[in-house]
């Protein structure tokens, strides 16, 4: 339970300070609008695929699974978060975001089994 968990609250914690510190910036006017959003979608990318990169390291299965059993369960969740709490509808755009931390989460995923691989190799 603890490898599958501590992915999972390293994403949180990417997210968490990401977000404060990018409401830092913004609520004294050092950045923009555009700027914060870009911001905001960075963080989320970095923080797939930090958690996807961590999860593989510990899973068994090939990168391009482990990256996108990781990506499922946080998009299930994400969704229900954003369906029944925020009430936000689905556009397209949403969904672009979400094949771009798809990428991302899979290439952590792989970058993750690379790296376990080659520190057991040696």
């Amino acid at each position: 339970m603890k490898k599958y968990l501590f992915p999972v609250l390293c994403t949180l914690g990417i997210f968490v300070i990401g977000i404060f510190l990018s409401s830092i910036l913004y609520y004294f006017n050092i950045t923009s609008d555009k700027l914060n959003n870009i911001l905001l979608y960075l963080i989320s990318i970095v923080g797939f695929f930090t958690g996807s990169l961590i999860f593989s390291k510990e899973a068994k299965y090939k990168g391009i699974i482990n990256g996108l059993i990781y990506f499922i369960s946080l998009f299930i969740i994400m969704i229900i978060l954003s369906l029944l709490v925020f009430k936000v509808n689905f556009k397209l755009s949403n969904a672009v975001y979400y094949l771009i931390t798809l990428a991302f989460s899979v290439l952590g995923g792989i970058i993750g089994k690379n790296i376990k691989e080659e520190s057991d190799g040696n």
